[in-house]
């Protein structure tokens, strides 16, 4: 769960662990010449009514993340869509692109920090 965010990146529910499941099979269908799109995977799961709420892209981005750090399945990610690629290439730049992404935030971070005093600033990084 991240601060600030708590409503939307709770931990994934039993339903959505299900999802994770299904979600790797179906992504599987899915290459770097037909990706697929958030907005028409949210679409999908509503219009099936496959969970009980409504299904957001937020929710996604957490199933997506889930199923990264569980190396279920190589699952890239673009502008273009969501897609399956085990090529070393691909591969390698996914992992630029998400690295690159996490340093951006945490120069962010460290931008706010010149707003706090001295004594409120976190000394070190916590990842968890």
């Amino acid at each position: 769960m991240l601060t600030n965010f708590e409503n939307i990146t709770y931990e994934l529910t039993e339903e959505e662990l299900i999802l994770a499941k299904d979600f790797c099979e179906a992504f599987r269908k899915y290459t770097k010449d037909n990706p697929i799109k958030a907005p028409e995977i949210c679409k999908r799961v509503n219009d099936n009514k496959l969970t009980k709420t409504k299904f957001t892209e937020s929710r996604l981005r957490k199933i997506c993340n889930y199923i990264r750090s569980n190396g279920m399945i190589p699952l890239i990610a673009t502008s273009n869509g969501y897609y399956v690629d085990y090529s070393p290439e691909v591969l390698q730049s996914q992992i630029r692109s998400l690295k690159e992404r996490a340093s951006s935030i945490y120069r962010c971070a460290q931008g706010l920090e010149v707003f706090l005093p001295k004594e409120t600033k976190q000394l070190e990084f916590n990842i968890e």
